[in-house]
């Protein structure tokens, strides 16, 4: 699609720094010099591409957070990005869109977001891949519908990828689809979720939260922010409509 179009309101609260780049929004953008030893030599130009987009994305985000000089965006050992001390953050891209958000940690425990591509055969999910990713009640909602199936099975993906970027900070390691269980509430435009294992030393077995999840053009964007007080539900913060 043509980035030009591209725009993405912030669902979140206004202490969560929100910032959106596309392929002809860089500006000057430059990545720092620590940035730029983060890619591999041989990493294809598309690749570095979409690390410069997400790079410029997290730059916006950490200046509208009050970061005159933004500090460099690294990765940890299983690729996550390392964000400043008292900071959670999380960062996506697709296609031409990269979209970064970050908040204190006083403020949020976690925050998550996920952008996936609806269009392209190279960005479906195979029918056989489902079992991958659901479980039983999920799958029948994703199948209830076959002209949806599609749709829907990118929007539990996406939610999932958006809620487990979440924990991350508390895991420290991936978690698994089928660790947490999700449940579509139409009339809300949500997912109900529980984990079914404990994460880190915060979040018990059961822990509920919600992930929101819009389709919006040729993409489905999903988002959480788990509170900074565990012991009330996590929402996927307003329910305010998001255009691209």
């Amino acid at each position: 699609m043509d980035a030009t179009w591209v725009m993405v309101i912030s669902p979140f609260p206004e202490f969560v720094s929100f910032s959106v780049k596309t392929g002809d929004t860089l500006g000057d953008f430059t990545l720092s010099p620590e940035e730029a030893t983060v890619l591999s030599h041989r990493a294809c130009k598309k690749r570095r591409d979409e690390f410069n987009l997400g790079r410029a994305a997290c730059h916006s985000a950490l200046k509208k957070a009050g970061f005159t000089y933004p500090p460099p965006v690294l990765k940890g050992s299983l690729n996550e990005p390392i964000w400043p001390n008292g900071f959670v953050g999380a960062l996506t891209h697709a296609g031409q869109i990269a979209i970064c958000a970050i908040c204190p940690c006083s403020h949020a425990m976690g925050i998550g977001v996920d952008l996936e591509e609806l269009e392209g055969m190279e960005n479906q999910i195979p029918e056989n891949a489902y079992d991958m990713i659901g479980t039983g009640s999920e799958l029948g909602w994703v199948k209830a519908d076959k002209a949806l199936s599609e749709v829907r099975i990118k929007m539990l993906f996406s939610a999932k990828e958006a809620a487990f970027k979440a924990f991350f900070h508390h895991a420290m390691e991936y978690i698994d689809f089928k660790e947490a269980i999700f449940q579509w509430d139409d009339k809300k435009g949500f997912f109900s979720c529980r984990l079914l294992r404990q994460i880190g030393d915060v979040f018990p077995d059961g822990y509920q939260f919600e992930v929101g999840s819009r389709i919006v053009k040729e993409f489905v964007f999903s988002y959480i922010l788990l509170p900074a007080m565990v012991g009330v539900t996590a929402l996927g913060a307003s329910r305010s409509e998001m255009e691209l």
